[in-house]
């Protein structure tokens, strides 16, 4: 039984499955071209050194905003 405000992640079920693995994944792979990568400077350096992508004519850089699964619920009153 689902009460109201909880919040039932559907991320197993099959249309959500199909979606990530037919449309979000392989438009994400497409993108990595365009986004900046970082590697570690040395295996005794801990610092990451910032390697841009090469663009084409026209293209921009994609910077890519990742968030986790927090999600909140108002009712609108304050």
């Amino acid at each position: 039984m689902v009460r109201k405000g909880v919040y039932m992640d559907g991320h197993e079920q099959g249309d959500v499955v199909e979606y990530w693995n037919q449309t979000f994944l392989p438009t994400l792979t497409n993108y990595e071209a365009r986004v900046a990568t970082y590697e570690q400077k040395s295996d005794n350096d801990p610092e990451l050194i910032n390697i841009m992508p090469k663009l084409k004519q026209g293209e921009w850089r994609i910077i890519i905003q990742y968030h986790n699964k927090c999600c909140f619920h108002t009712d609108g009153e304050a």
